[in-house]
């Protein structure tokens, strides 16, 4: 009986504290030290370091209840959509797996492309072309035109 009775007593304790917490305001210092640089803390600053203490808010407006209503109901018109789009990909996809498998495509007819050569040739090799078939002349010293 005795521990039910202090558990009691301890919730009933944390209770009151509970209750008695207000809006949790401290105080905030802003500490900027010799070298520059800058520190926020609890507690007021060495004598060494500039202090200045900062002013924060503890209380904030009311939210616009209809603005917000509005935006919810934007989100969830939003989520529908999005819903009605995956439900309309998985029917397809269901669609596309239940159909038969399409038949194989006709063989192209074959090219006259011949790949016996490192490089293709196409057709049948034709005579050769005006300048193609001689080697040229090797300039020579004193011949004009080259």
């Amino acid at each position: 009986m005795v521990t039910a009775r202090a558990s009691k007593y301890a919730l009933l304790a944390a209770c009151c504290l509970a209750a008695g917490a207000g809006p949790a305001s401290a105080e905030v210092f802003r500490c900027t030290a010799p070298d520059g640089s800058v520190s926020y803390q609890q507690l007021p600053c060495p004598a060494k370091e500039s202090s200045r203490a900062l002013d924060i808010p503890s209380s904030f407006p009311a939210p616009d209840v209809q603005e917000r209503a509005r935006l919810f109901e934007r989100e969830a018109a939003l989520d529908r959509r999005l819903e009605a789009w995956r439900e309309r990909v998985s029917r397809e996809e269901i669609a596309r797996a239940m159909q038969p498998p399409a038949p194989p495509a006709a063989q192209p007819e074959e090219s006259p492309l011949l790949w016996g050569l490192p490089f293709p040739i196409y057709g049948r090799p034709g005579p050769p072309r005006p300048g193609m078939g001689r080697p040229r002349p090797t300039p020579h010293a004193g011949v004009r035109g080259y």
